[in-house]
């Protein structure tokens, strides 16, 4: 399953509870799991950027509501929504290796790098790698130009690795 949203706060006196979302279309999805699989509906009272205000079916006062602060939601993988070939999701990326590819096209083998997280702090998504055995990461904006193959795992050319690494 895939983390979607965690409870910050119970919002009102009716059941409702803010949530920060780790999703760009919660009306996506019609139902929502806790970490133990139970299943919820819910109902998008408002929505501000990140954050958003809702009201869980099984949840009807404020004391449940309090009870789930700190709580995470889930999606099963399968009711994700589709991607069009050059979107991914955070999920899938981290963990990944990148591939540093010469003036020759060829695979750079003596560079092994992992993607650490993605973030994003208002300018667009950042891809954080550390290469094996470092204990230091850098980033590297996830553009196609830093990034011009993704079809067969993420690659970077030398040139975008050494401006990025130093």
């Amino acid at each position: 399953m895939v983390e979607i949203l965690r409870v910050t706060v119970a919002f009102g006196i009716k059941g409702a509870v803010r949530v920060f979302l780790y999703t760009d279309n919660l009306s996506h999805y019609k139902k929502i799991y806790d970490c133990d699989g139970n299943e919820f509906h819910f109902k998008v009272l408002s929505r501000k950027n990140d954050t958003a205000v809702i009201k869980l079916d099984s949840i009807s006062d404020r004391n449940e509501a309090e009870r789930l602060k700190g709580a995470s939601f889930y999606v099963k993988k399968e009711d994700l929504p589709k991607l069009s070939s050059d979107q991914f999701f955070i999920c899938d990326l981290i963990g990944q290796n990148v591939f540093v590819i010469g003036e020759d096209s060829a695979v750079v083998q003596d560079i092994n790098l992992t993607i650490i997280d993605v973030k994003n702090f208002g300018a667009g998504d950042l891809i954080e790698i550390s290469e094996t055995g470092a204990r230091d990461t850098f980033f590297i904006p996830f553009t196609k130009e830093n990034f011009p193959e993704t079809d067969a795992g993420l690659m970077i050319t030398a040139e975008t690795y050494r401006n990025f690494r130093s």
